[in-house]
């Protein structure tokens, strides 16, 4: 098999898990990773053993290039994204695809045009708790969902300390994508309307003017979600950075994840807690973008995904501005 090759725009934290995904993986290997900080680009460059530069087009004019992650910060996905789809490369995309449905659109039409892998890196739906949670509501366990509560949210550090860019970003788009997308996913419905709300006060008392918290009540088809995420825990939170649970009730019984305790919550007839343990799941749907190339098959993750999740946290912002309930076509 021809090794793939890959590059990496965006060397940030999480850049740096596709660096090393890529690294470890014998089927590709890592050309080259963009940054706009030529020192970090050296830097990283030479940690994982491969080129670096301050210039996509270097990257996109690479004839060795066949796969490129798109590792920006959230507001900063559409550029590089087109512009690597047009030089016939498949791009792996950090959540959100894009902070607007315009700037999905955009990149769809590029990705139709050319025909390229797309994937946004929904990590999340890899989450052995998670991939458990989808299996047992698509058995039947508990029956058809009829309403869920799900809470992302991390301690204030986040904003304050590991994130420049943070002013320009928030929960919304931040952590929502991920809840968003993981309601969506396991109750295989679409959106209908949404209400939010929003706080704003500490993290704008610090100079980051940006919602503290956020909570959005979603009507699904036939069910109903509690989406909150919040970027201002308390340093002291137990598990260091992030909260996450899920809680989803059917007609027959409960599913519910707490992230920190690495298990599943059965309710049904009986009660059990199965052990589940993933203490994070990054690399994993690296590599399975790179089974998509390589076996040429859609992702399940898709760029139509990213759309529907940016359309409905566009219309929760939208919600939270003009204090109204409002409707997803």
């Amino acid at each position: 098999m021809k090794e793939i090759g890959a590059s990496v725009i965006g060397i940030g934290n999480y850049g740096e898990v596709h660096c090393r995904a890529y690294k470890n993986d014998s089927r590709v290997k890592l050309i080259s990773v963009w940054s706009r900080s030529k020192e970090r680009g050296i830097r990283i460059g030479r940690k994982y053993g491969c080129e670096a530069t301050t210039d996509l087009e270097s990257i996109a004019n690479d004839p060795r290039v066949n796969l490129v992650s798109i590792a920006t910060p959230d507001f900063a996905h559409t550029e590089p994204a087109i512009r690597m789809m047009k030089a016939g490369k498949h791009i792996l995309i950090e959540k959100p695809m894009a902070t607007s449905v315009e700037e999905c659109e955009k990149i769809l039409k590029v990705q139709r045009q050319k025909k390229v892998k797309l994937m946004v890196n929904f990590h999340n739906r890899w989450y052995k708790p998670v991939v458990e949670t989808k299996r047992l509501i698509e058995s039947g366990r508990i029956g058809k969902p009829i309403h869920g509560f799900a809470r992302l949210s991390d301690v204030i550090t986040v904003a304050t300390r590991m994130l420049p860019w943070s002013k320009n970003s928030g929960p919304e788009w931040f952590l929502f994508p991920h809840l968003v997308d993981l309601v969506r996913w396991l109750f295989s419905q679409e959106v209908k309307q949404v209400f939010a709300i929003g706080k704003k006060g500490l993290l704008k008392s610090k100079g980051i003017d940006v919602f503290d918290v956020i909570q959005a009540q979603i009507v699904f088809e036939d069910a109903i979600a509690v989406l909150e995420s919040s970027w201002v825990l308390p340093t002291s939170w137990r598990n260091g950075i992030v909260e996450f649970k899920i809680d989803i009730y059917g007609e027959k019984g409960r599913l519910g994840i707490t992230g920190d305790n690495e298990g599943l919550e059965i309710s049904t007839k009986s009660y059990r807690t199965p052990f589940l343990y993933d203490y994070i799941t990054e690399e994993e749907p690296i590599r399975y973008f790179i089974d998509c190339v390589i076996q040429n098959k859609e992702p399940m993750a898709s760029g139509e995904d990213g759309l529907a999740v940016t359309r409905i946290i566009e219309a929760i912002v939208r919600s939270i501005k003009e204090n109204k309930v409002v409707r997803l076509r």
